[in-house]
């Protein structure tokens, strides 16, 4: 005999009745898995809901981070312009004078640069992550564009200090050509010239200050001595014209001075007289003078007579 034809109604098992219905108890447990199921599913749907909120929010944390970064890196851009901005080189190329540049363009392209305005700042106030990306990206480009600007002022700043110097070495060599021979000593001459081989502005203008000394020396010395020479070539002529004049007074009055008389006595041959006395050689009548006055032109006069 088989196990299965061996059972009877008392050695089946109480599990599984004889007409196949299911067991009270049985019933009763299906409630229970369905509600556990139930249960199973909204909390695993109020996981997933949690752990999205999780996940959003911590895409917002990092964006807003990145937001944050964003605006740092301007604000360092916008200081940094303005600190160039107020800076001793960008202010004394600003104060450069048309004159003192060798090209006068790097002026206006400085006044360009300068003349930039300071944009406003941006605020990671979204609360969504697409508010706070576009702020970042905001941020990022006006970052960029302060960049360029202060990129901008630093080339046109060292471009107007380029063509000052350019203006002051062309200067400096124009000094040079034109005080050949014109300088006390030439010394200083030859430094101008390494100083403008170097291209060094401080050396330049150290060097030209002493040529322009040593040229001003050579002048008053070259003054004085024309003066001098003046002095001395009209006290020689002064000198000159005395010696003449006084030799022309002399002259003249050699000339107006009047001739001496000579002296007339008439000579006899021994006649006689008419009174019979002896003869004599001694005339009647003569001159108190001596004898008749004789003009510078030839002429006679008689003097005073005296009858003896």
């Amino acid at each position: 005999m088989d196990e299965k034809d061996s059972m009877t109604p008392d050695t089946i098992p109480q599990s599984t009745p004889v007409d196949g219905t299911v067991p009270a108890g049985r019933k009763n447990r299906r409630p229970v898995v369905i509600g556990v199921a139930a249960v199973a599913a909204v909390a695993l749907v109020a996981g997933g809901v949690c752990g999205y909120r999780a996940y959003e929010n911590h895409r917002v944390s990092m964006a807003r981070q990145a937001c944050q970064s964003a605006v740092t890196d301007l604000n360092k851009a916008v200081k940094s312009y303005k600190a160039l901005l107020g800076a001793d080189a960008t202010t004394a190329a600003l104060k450069t004078d048309a004159t003192s540049v060798k090209d006068a363009k790097t002026l206006d392209a400085l006044k360009q640069a300068a003349g930039v305005e300071t944009p406003g700042m941006v605020k990671c106030d979204a609360s969504d992550k697409t508010g706070l990306d576009a702020a970042a990206a905001k941020a990022d480009k006006t970052a960029k564009g302060v960049k360029a600007a202060a990129k901008a002022l630093e080339s046109a700043v060292k471009a107007v200090e380029s063509s000052k110097l350019d203006k002051t070495v062309a200067d400096a060599d124009g000094l040079y050509k034109a005080t050949e021979g014109n300088v006390q000593d030439e010394k200083t001459r030859e430094a101008l010239k390494q100083a403008i081989a170097k291209r060094d502005a401080g050396a330049i203008a150290k060097a030209v200050k002493s040529v322009n000394d040593s040229k001003a020396a050579k002048e008053k010395a070259d003054a004085e001595a024309k003066a001098k020479a003046e002095q001395e070539a009209a006290e020689q002529e002064a000198a000159a014209q005395a010696a003449a004049e006084a030799a022309a007074a002399q002259s003249q009055t050699q000339q107006s001075y009047s001739a001496p008389r000579q002296s007339y006595t008439p000579s006899y041959s021994g006649g006689s007289t008419s009174g019979g006395g002896s003869g004599s050689s001694v005339p009647d009548f003569v001159p108190s003078s001596g004898g008749y006055g004789v003009e510078p032109d030839g002429s006679w006069h008689p003097g005073n007579i005296i009858q003896h």
